[in-house]
């Protein structure tokens, strides 16, 4: 007897990050073959906080959004998303769900990277033009070159 596939649950975002376009394209495209979605967002901005802040305007509580990200940079977002429900800029009561890509070397150090840069900032800082020092400015464009 053949089992029936279970249908996942219709997403009301999908949204797709603009770097690793093909990896995430690739991966987009499979997950709609698999569900129903109403919306697809590609996030450009300067980095993943003006993302977030500018899909926070959009959202409303109960909305479903699919990140379709490598698993590192997903808690990425994670991380930015609760602070930034801190400030009442992301509703609550969204359901998140990653549409996980595979994860090479280099989005491993990219995401460990990304993931303790959040983890060691308290708030949410939305534009490029935070006030950084040259040396870390300067450290994060060393380890883009690097992971290019």
């Amino acid at each position: 007897m053949k089992q029936k596939k279970r249908k996942l649950p219709e997403l009301d975002y999908l949204l797709i990050p603009t770097g690793w376009g093909r990896q995430r394209k690739k991966r987009a495209i499979e997950e709609l073959k698999k569900r129903e979605v109403k919306n697809i967002f590609i996030l450009n901005g300067c980095d993943s906080e003006e993302d977030m802040l500018y899909i926070g305007k959009k959202l409303k509580k109960g909305k479903r959004i699919g990140i379709v990200t490598f698993p590192l940079h997903y808690k990425e977002y994670i991380e930015l998303i609760k602070k930034a429900q801190k400030d009442k800029n992301f509703p609550r009561g969204i359901k998140l769900e990653n549409i996980s890509t595979n994860q090479t070397f280099k989005q491993a150090v990219y995401g460990i990277l990304g993931l303790f840069e959040e983890r060691m900032d308290k708030k949410v800082n939305y534009t490029q033009e935070e006030r950084e020092s040259q040396f870390k400015k300067r450290v994060k464009q060393f380890i883009k070159t690097i992971l290019k």
